[in-house]
């Protein structure tokens, strides 16, 4: 299996200073809980924050999920 060919699925992380949902690609066998704690930098704040899974409570565009389709 070559680097670039792992299935990977969508998930979303909020900030909890700006409330600002930032989506990221994890690998299917890499799957966080909701409520896990990523610190990563928030573009909104311009600092690094805990952002916190949300998962399916995050409203997601209707274009989001048909990119995830292809």
């Amino acid at each position: 299996m070559s680097a670039g060919s792992f299935k990977t699925v969508s998930t979303q992380l909020e900030c909890p200073q700006c409330g600002n949902i930032a989506p990221i690609q994890r690998k299917r066998g890499k799957q966080r809980e909701k409520g896990h704690t990523k610190h990563m930098y928030c573009w909104k704040c311009k600092e690094v924050t805990g952002h916190i899974e949300i998962k399916d409570d995050a409203f997601v565009p209707e274009w989001w999920n048909r990119a995830e389709e292809n």
